[in-house]
Order: structure tokens, then C-alpha cells, then sequence
């Protein structure tokens, strides 16, 4: 009887110790199956943001070239219509100036004749009996 005692203890010690390992090995695949898991998620994680990364530098890029190419657009546009103004302003002045020396010098020559045709038809003038025969 002491003989079957000591098998059930020993019956019962064996099958404790194997729901412990099965127990043991459950937990081990489980924590497999979690860590696998979290690796995926992890590289989807690095990913993603990597993704979202590149897509906002993408963004920023164009935007930056878009901005860029407007200024440089709109500068460009401002210049030109600056010289044009500029042009039209010079060639005004040069015309206004042209027509007042224009002006000055076609007076000039009128009193010049007047003088020469009144000294000339004058009583007392030198040149009366020259210029006019």
C-alpha cells in the first residue's frame, strides 16, 4: 500500500510537472506569436511614418518650387512693367526737352530774321542797299 502511495505521489509529481510545461510552453508561443506581432506592427509603424515623412517633404518641396517659380514670375512681371514705365517716362522727358530746344531755337531764327529784315528795311541801315537788290 505504501508502494501505491508512492506511485500516485510520484504519478501526480509527473503530471503536475507536465501541465506546468504545457502551461509553460503555451505561454512561450504566445510571447512568440505577441513579439512577431509587435514586430509587424513595428515595421508598419516605421513605415507609415517614413511614408508620411517623404509625402510632407514631397509637399513642402512643391510648394516651395510653386512659391519660387510664382515670386520669381511675379518680380519678373513688376521689372518689366517698372522698365516700360521708366521707357515711356525717358521718352517723354527726351521729347518734352527736344520740343522746348525745338522751340527756342525756331524763335531764335524768327527774331534773328526779324531783326535782319527790320535792320535791313530801316533808314539808318548798313545793309539796305546789299541784301534785298
Amino acid at each position: 500500500m505504501i508502494a501505491a502511495t508512492y506511485v500516485l505521489v510520484v504519478v501526480a509529481a509527473v503530471t503536475v510537472i507536465a501541465i506546468i510545461a504545457v502551461i509553460v510552453t503555451v505561454i512561450s508561443v504566445i510571447a512568440v506569436i505577441v513579439t512577431v506581432v509587435a514586430a509587424i506592427v513595428t515595421v508598419v509603424a516605421v513605415i507609415t511614418v517614413i511614408t508620411v515623412i517623404a509625402v510632407v517633404a514631397i509637399t513642402v518641396v512643391t510648394v516651395s518650387v510653386i512659391v519660387t517659380i510664382t515670386i520669381t514670375i511675379a518680380v519678373a512681371v513688376a521689372v518689366a512693367i517698372i522698365n516700360v514705365i521708366v521707357a515711356v517716362v525717358a521718352i517723354t522727358v527726351i521729347a518734352v526737352v527736344a520740343i522746348a530746344i525745338a522751340v527756342v531755337v525756331i524763335t531764335v531764327i524768327v527774331i534773328i530774321i526779324a531783326v535782319i529784315i527790320i535792320v535791313c528795311h530801316g533808314k539808318i541801315s548798313p545793309f539796305r542797299y546789299h541784301l534785298f537788290y
